[in-house]
């Protein structure tokens, strides 16, 4: 669906903006650093990478094949040895087969790649860059996604799946003990900093601080925070594990030496060029920089001739064993934007929805945020998780009525809380009343760093004052909620029978609490054009959404996980993240159920398989859960870990 309309509009695109979207396909096939060079205005343009082993031009020429030889040509001159060739025209497989079998006059000496009209959409249709491909064209995404029921079960299982989330664990936890490994006493900040520039995805940061402390934890790191080091029984470990990589390097260079009779040092340079690829389980003859720079290489020695024979011992290499759970790890930290929207009933228009008991702190944590209270670092990691996915967070004006209702009952208690002694005021974070609780901690983090605000202070923030109308309490708080990017919206009229079912279930609550929750459950249920993503406490609330595969109701600290778990849209899959490095010191066990249910899916031919796993991965916390403390103090406690 989405290949003809881009290969329409790209087609139809003038020279500067032709150019500006194979930039675009470029990126997207993981070639990095990418700068126009001016050229002299001959319908091409030369562009310059990270590979400098590799010449790049973008034409729009129609004699496009007098323009190879004739840049083929300049590619020998620059002392290179692979051209790629960016065309807006179409060539198809036969005519380039023809053109490099009778007509290339540069075969064996310099090795061309040509990514024409066709190859350039296929590669924006990718889901890491419909968005961005779209955007640029001026098309509109449609409002549900095509997707194969595989490809929505694999996005289903690597987004929910408690599998998925064990691996990524495990894998941060690998990287930051495979750095640790040749670094003595390493700063805690400086560690995790390295990990969260390393890895790909949204809040990295925070799950290598996570990891960090489980690992202190289990006695496998130790050290104050500005000495982080292994501790000896891990140190010996590891040191094994690199020992026998190298042993098996050596065994495995030797392998593709007495093919190629190219040095030990070439050997091993071609070796590292493809593993680059292999624990990916990619083709070692695609479009990516890595796949050009490996063509590159054996034309530069003279080998190309000999490519399928290099490339059978490349892929038996004892290395490339790696790849059995290297691409499922792959997989896990490829994941996206377009896995959330494939998850979520294909809906591309998504919204996060935030009951009153959660925007509370979201608002108190965003207003606040240079306390960093617990809350603040809570909703900042929100925050930057719905900025890299450009998802909105919403509260529905019900919710928004129980805000304001929170924070006026709060004005009687401004004196009796200023005459309490400090141990009184600190208890008060378990108080019933949100701004009360919330206040208390964010004044002791204040205090903290030597700064001050009074309870009276706080409270008219928000609006919130003596004598003041609740609508006008209202309209402070939906100013600030606006003020941080999160809208107030309106309910459609309350379906009767939800309502109905709502008093049942809440027959101990208060009227307005059963009329407010009833408002926004016929949202959730009622409104099929959108996916939502609800984070509350309310079990009630959970139940009443479930099975309802466009919605995903969870507690906060879970939410932030599930948006987490991927990077944003325009994130490409080829980016190198040391995957190697690490996967030499990861427990391949955690892989393992991860890598058994995604091959259950792509031979699953059935779909009730297919909605069993999607349903085991969707599974919130079985029917006898209840509410309970430990439930509660993620939220408040995760990103203090």
């Amino acid at each position: 669906m989405y290949f003809p309309a881009l290969f329409k509009a790209i087609q139809a695109l003038e020279e500067k903006s032709f150019y500006d979207v194979a930039i675009m396909c470029l990126e997207q096939l993981g070639y990095r650093d990418l700068s126009i060079v001016d050229g002299p205005g001959d319908g091409g343009r030369d562009v310059v990478c990270s590979r400098p082993d590799i010449r790049i031009q973008l034409s729009v020429r129609k004699t496009w094949e007098k323009k190879i030889n004739d840049e083929a040509s300049n590619t020998i001159n620059s002392g290179r040895r692979h051209f790629v060739y960016v065309t807006n025209r179409t060539i198809s497989p036969d005519d380039q087969d023809e053109y490099l079998d009778t007509k290339y006059h540069y075969k064996g000496i310099v090795d061309l790649t040509i990514i024409d009209l066709r190859r350039i959409a296929t590669s924006l249709a990718r889901p890491s860059a419909i968005r961005p491909a779209y955007e640029r064209l001026g098309l509109r995404i449609p409002a549900e996604l095509v997707a194969d029921p595989k490809d929505v079960a694999i996005s289903t299982l690597l987004m929910f799946s408690k599998d998925a989330k064990e691996l990524r664990e495990e894998f941060i936890e690998g990287n930051i003990r495979a750095r640790l490994l040749h670094v003595d006493d390493m700063p805690e900040e400086q560690l995790v900093e390295d990990v969260a520039a390393a890895l790909p995805g949204v809040n990295i940061a925070h799950s290598a601080r996570a990891a960090l402390s489980r690992l202190r934890i289990a006695g496998r790191v130790t050290g104050a925070k500005t000495a982080v080091k292994l501790s000896n029984s891990e140190m010996t470990k590891m040191q094994a594990a690199e020992i026998e990589f190298l042993a098996a390097r050596e065994i495995d260079v030797a392998a593709v030496a007495e093919v190629t009779k190219l040095s030990v040092g070439d050997s091993g340079t071609l070796l590292d060029l493809a593993l680059e690829l292999l624990v990916r389980d990619a083709s070692l003859d695609g479009l990516g920089p890595v796949e050009q720079s490996i063509k590159s290489f054996l034309s530069e020695k003279r080998l190309y001739h000999k490519r399928d024979e290099i490339y059978e011992v490349l892929s038996r290499t004892n290395l490339s064993k790696l790849k059995q759970y290297g691409d499922v790890v792959n997989q896990t930290f490829a994941t996206n934007t377009f896995d959330i929207y494939r998850a979520l009933g294909r809906r591309t228009d998504i919204k996060v929805v935030l009951d009153s008991s959660v925007a509370m702190p979201v608002l108190f944590g965003l207003s606040f945020g240079g306390a960093r209270s617990r809350y603040g670092v809570a909703a900042l990691a929100l925050r930057a998780a719905l900025v890299q996915h450009e998802i909105a967070a919403v509260v529905p004006r019900p919710y928004l009525n129980e805000m304001a209702a929170h924070g006026r009952a709060a004005i009687a208690l401004v004196d009796a809380y200023g005459a309490l002694p400090l141990d009184a005021k600190r208890s008060l974070r378990s108080s019933e009343n949100a701004y009360l609780s919330h206040f208390a901690h964010i004044e002791e983090t204040m205090e903290e760093k030597g700064e001050s605000i009074s309870l009276k202070d706080f409270l008219a923030f928000f609006g919130i004052q003596t004598g003041r109308s609740l609508d006008k309490i209202e309209n402070k708080i939906e100013s600030l909620l606006n003020n941080h990017g999160i809208k107030v919206i309106s309910c459609p009229t309350t379906d009767q029978n939800i309502h109905k079912n709502m008093s049942s279930a809440k027959k101990y609550h208060d009227k307005y609490i059963v009329d407010h929750d009833s408002a926004v459950a016929t949202l959730l249920k009622n409104d099929d054009e959108r996916g939502y993503i609800f984070s509350t406490w309310d079990k009630t609330m959970m139940n009443f959404v479930e099975d309802l595969i466009r919605v995903y109701a969870d507690t906060p600290a879970r939410v932030i996980d599930f948006l987490s778990m991927a990077g944003p849209a325009n994130f490409a899959s080829e980016q190198n993240y040391e995957l190697i490095s690490t996967l030499l010191h990861i427990d391949e066990k955690r892989a393992i159920p991860l890598a058994e249910k995604i091959a259950a899916i792509r031979t699953a031919e059935q779909a009730f398989k297919l909605d069993q796993i999607i349903q085991e991965a969707r599974k919130l916390h079985g029917a006898d859960w209840e509410l309970r403390a430990e439930h509660v103090a993620p939220l408040l406690d995760k990103a203090t870990d």
